[in-house]
């Protein structure tokens, strides 16, 4: 998806929202941007992947997998950012793992090919060849989650945040057409995953 610029990370904490958000705002008044987010449900009454007591969002997905337009601006929640941030269209996916290929197929009907999009998700690489893969990781997060460990070698870039500034500059991030660029350079033809499209 050549359209597609997937953010994935290496852990909480990484900047990758702030990251989009930065983008959305500069981006969303010339451009028509699409954000989504991708949660990937490895147990449905499994451990909490955020650590501790769990938010709900395992726990309340029925079915397979599941796909909300965010409506909300403003809020504190990622979809909530990235809609105030100027997206047109914030979608979430919640998908269990086992059905991720399936999840990922309906997920980018609704999508499209038409406009740009920006993407938060490590799991969804296994599926989808993006434009740019960016993988953020937080100063002295030296321990990834193994999402990100799976994908890391298909990483366009590793984007380093200090908790204030990234060592990619969000300006040097551009459109060209629908396709996302670092620099006004389109990134290297990485190898083909399993199954991706």
């Amino acid at each position: 998806m050549p359209n597609m610029l997937m953010i994935g990370s290496a852990g909480r904490n990484s900047g990758k929202t702030l990251f989009a958000c930065e983008l959305l705002k500069r981006l969303s008044e010339r451009h028509e941007i699409i954000a989504a987010k991708v949660t990937t449900i490895q147990e449905r009454n499994g451990t909490c992947p955020r650590g501790g007591e769990g938010c709900g969002v395992c726990a309340t997905l029925d079915g397979r997998f599941s796909i909300t337009e965010e409506t909300t601006r403003g809020g504190t929640k990622d979809t909530q950012r990235l809609l105030g941030a100027g997206a047109s269209k914030v979608y979430w996916l919640r998908v269990m793992n086992e059905y991720l290929e399936e999840g990922a197929r309906a997920f980018l009907k609704i999508i499209g090919s038409r406009c740009p999009v920006v993407c938060e998700s490590n799991s969804l690489r296994h599926i989808v060849e993006p434009g740019l893969f960016l993988l953020f990781r937080g100063v002295g997060n030296e321990t990834a989650k193994a999402s990100a460990e799976a994908v890391r070698r298909h990483a366009d870039q590793i984007v380093v945040f200090d908790g204030t500034h990234f060592d990619l500059d969000p300006a040097r991030v551009a459109i060209m057409e629908t396709r996302w660029t670092i620099g006004g350079q389109l990134p290297v033809s990485k190898p083909p995953m399993t199954g991706a499209t």
